[in-house]
């Protein structure tokens, strides 16, 4: 389950990044290059502004929650592990025998 919503999290970053890159800024950068200035484009008269604007917030709407669900997720696996060791049990895994000083 992790590795699938950390797949997936990936996948989307991607595909956020791409749509930022798509949309038309002030000075009509990519947008421009895919025809983002015209009126007859594929996504309708207002251009992919609106469509892609749309898109870019749904889906970053999603990768956020599933970011926080998979913080989530690993924080209350962990938490079990982390706290069922007590201080004196970590302090005499981290000192082997060759370190204890012979009497």
């Amino acid at each position: 389950m992790v590795t699938f919503i950390t797949v997936v999290s990936i996948l989307l970053a991607v595909a956020i990044i791409v749509l930022v890159m798509l949309q038309q800024g002030k000075g009509s950068d990519m947008g421009a290059a895919f025809g983002g200035g015209s009126s007859n484009s594929v996504f309708g008269a207002t251009g992919p502004a609106g469509f892609l604007g749309r898109l870019t917030y749904i889906l970053v709407t999603v990768w956020m929650v599933l970011v926080l669900s998979l913080a989530f997720i690993l924080k209350s696996e962990n938490a079990e592990e982390i706290f069922d060791i007590t201080p004196e049990e970590i302090q005499m895994e981290e000192v082997s025998d060759d370190e204890i000083p012979a009497s």
